[in-house]
């Protein structure tokens, strides 16, 4: 009876461990299942990328940076780069903006609407642009920067704005660093009291003059923006942080 009992014991340990081999063997067998079903939406991602996130791939840092670059201005004659704001935003100085007292090499713009001068309806647009500053502007080295960036306001103010009825509030005129280069920013506000009556989609606009020194013997860079406010909420202050100067 003990020797049955025994056989009989070891017949079902043997059961037994037979059970716990075929048991082990499952995730085995299951593992390579269920990594294929993960392989599937990386596969069906590559003809889609925009749709998935960024694998962690030696390519991954070369598309951030061209996305990057290409989310920027680069303004090759002034060494100058910044943020390219979001749609209806598109590169490119307006070319009314070009005068002899004003020379942009490189910016980006939206088109705000329309004003009336002298009976004609003229597009206005919200830019940011770029340039070298005029000769005609002073400038022997950085203690000029203030009385510099501070003139150019004056003389953009008749330039651009003259031929609308406005006001001009002085918001900001404080010394700042672009890539370790000393600058100055102004930053003010135009208002127009009689936006209605002048056929004016917008009532304000945020503006603002970066004076950027480049060294010694070095034409320093001037940058102006101006944003009517039907283009919706634009921090300029975020634009000016953006701002970075090449060698």
């Amino acid at each position: 009876m003990m020797w049955v009992l025994t056989s009989m014991t070891t017949l079902v340990l043997l059961v037994i461990a037979l059970l716990i081999k075929d048991i082990a063997k499952v995730p085995a067998v299951a593992r390579p299942a269920s990594l294929s079903v993960r392989e599937r939406p990386m596969a069906a991602s590559s003809a889609r990328p925009r749709h998935v996130a960024p694998s962690p791939s030696a390519s991954a840092p070369r598309s951030r940076s061209a996305l990057a670059q290409a989310r920027h201005v680069t303004d090759p004659s002034s060494g100058l780069s910044y943020r390219l704001l979001s749609s209806p935003w598109r590169p490119g100085c307006p070319d009314g903006l070009n005068m002899p007292m004003f020379s942009w090499s490189a910016g980006e713009s939206a088109l705000a609407g329309h004003a009336f001068v002298a009976g004609s309806p003229v597009d206005w647009y919200g830019n940011a642009c770029s340039g070298p500053l005029q000769q005609q502007f002073r400038y022997s080295g950085v203690t000029d920067l203030e009385p510099t960036a501070m003139s150019l306001v004056e003389a953009l103010d008749l330039a651009y704005y003259s031929w609308v009825p406005h006001s001009r509030t002085l918001q900001d005129s404080s010394e700042i660093q672009v890539s370790g280069h000393p600058a100055w920013m102004v930053t003010f506000l135009m208002t127009y009291p009689d936006a209605p009556a002048q056929g004016l989609a917008w009532s304000s606009e945020a503006g603002a003059v970066v004076v950027v020194d480049r060294g010694v013997r070095q034409v320093p860079v001037l940058f102006y923006a101006s944003v009517p406010d039907d283009l919706g909420p634009t921090d300029l202050g975020a634009l000016i942080r953006s701002l970075r100067l090449g060698n």
